[in-house]
């Protein structure tokens, strides 16, 4: 299990091993324990990570539950869960691919600074995107019931380029970090939510 944290650490400090590490959850959050017990440091893994201008392995805490034996994972906001690329490169391409119109252009464009970006990153991340409307749409309401309006939008491709601009206003670590509070998923996990 992982869950995200806001840091006002830089994404730098992870690399170096000097991230700021929250402390334990006080409850397990295992299905079938939820004991009221403080979870004990369980070392760390390495995880690749890919932002803008920098690349590298991180280091993610990792918990133990002394009741269960389970452990979670702590990931600061700028990764995705399941996604190399971090949160501002994964909502900062698809808002300038939306905005631009051109997928080609800005796969060239965001190349400079991401060597390994391609033409199927970006599509894949706009596809699941449209995929995800309803989650996103529910996680969006709960975090600024102002955006609320988006959901009378109709049309896939355009509640996206909607979605992506409307989100302008809001920090895309903090946006991860309370999608992920408020769901328990990340923004790009594909679950079809029914609404």
């Amino acid at each position: 299990m992982q869950f995200l944290y806001s840091t006002n650490e830089k994404p730098e400090a992870y690399l170096e091993g000097k991230g700021n590490y929250p402390d334990a959850p006080k409850r397990c959050p295992h299905k079938g324990c939820h004991m009221p017990v403080r979870l004990k440091k369980h070392g760390f893994y390495k995880r690749y990570i890919i932002l803008k201008g920098l690349e590298g392995y991180i280091r993610i805490r990792r918990y133990r539950c002394p009741v269960c034996g389970r452990t979670v994972s702590m990931l600061p906001a700028f990764c995705v869960p399941g996604f190399q690329y971090g949160t501002e490169v994964i909502i900062g391409i698809t808002r300038e691919a939306c905005r631009q119109g051109n997928i080609r252009r800005t796969v060239r464009e965001w190349g400079q600074h991401l060597r390994q970006i391609t033409r199927r990153h970006l599509l894949y991340y706009l596809s699941r995107l449209q995929r995800n409307r309803r989650l996103l749409q529910f996680g969006i309401n709960e975090i600024s019931p102002a955006l609320i309006r988006l959901g009378a939008i109709t049309g896939d491709k355009k509640w996206t380029q909607s979605f992506l601009e409307e989100t302008r206003c809001l920090n895309p670590l903090q946006f991860n970090a309370e999608f992920h509070r408020i769901t328990g998923k990340s923004f790009m996990s594909l679950y079809n939510m029914v609404a």
